[in-house]
């Protein structure tokens, strides 16, 4: 897994300066959700930032180190991030609002599929849930400004759906 460190106020993080990057590797396979990285960020008395990830299974850790002169931004350019940031607020909010209903939306489909996985459901119930999923799957990839509105239509949906099928 790539861990990508970044500076900066702004919600996305194309919109804030890269420090550096570094892979973490042996996550263990997991059902999604499961598996657990901690990142820990310390800057010692020089200024020196240490970024490390930590997978919490194995214990198995990565580091990457930033000094004040290997590409951390100066004083105004910090300034002006911070001024960016108030002035692009209600577009950060907006796209905040967006990928936490994306990500509630992706997070029902992966439920909706380990309930299926569980339940003994007849053929054509198990039909109807596929064909929902797989619809919803085809517009999120086919989708990528959707408002935040019509995202929560297709959770509904599914949530519906599930509701009718493993509750009455």
């Amino acid at each position: 897994m790539k861990m990508m460190v970044y500076q900066g106020e702004r919600t996305k993080s194309t919109d804030n300066y890269l420090l550096g990057s570094f892979k973490i590797s042996g996550i263990p396979p997991a059902p999604k959700g499961v598996a657990k990285i901690e990142d820990c960020f310390e800057i010692d008395e020089n200024g020196i930032l240490t970024v490390t990830s930590k997978i919490v299974s194995t214990g198995k850790t990565k580091s990457l180190t930033v000094t004040s002169l290997s590409g951390r931004l100066s004083k105004q350019e910090i300034e002006k991030m911070v001024k960016d940031a108030e002035k692009f607020k209600l577009e950060d909010q907006e796209y905040k609002r967006k990928a936490e209903a994306y990500n509630a939306l992706e997070d029902c489909i992966y439920a909706l599929k380990n309930k299926i996985k569980r339940n003994d459901i007849t053929p054509k119930v198990l039909k109807n849930i596929q064909y929902a999923i797989d619809d919803t799957m085809k517009w999120l990839s086919n989708v990528k400004g959707a408002a935040v509105d019509e995202i929560q239509s297709k959770k509904e949906y599914l949530e519906f759906i599930s509701g009718l099928a493993f509750f009455h």
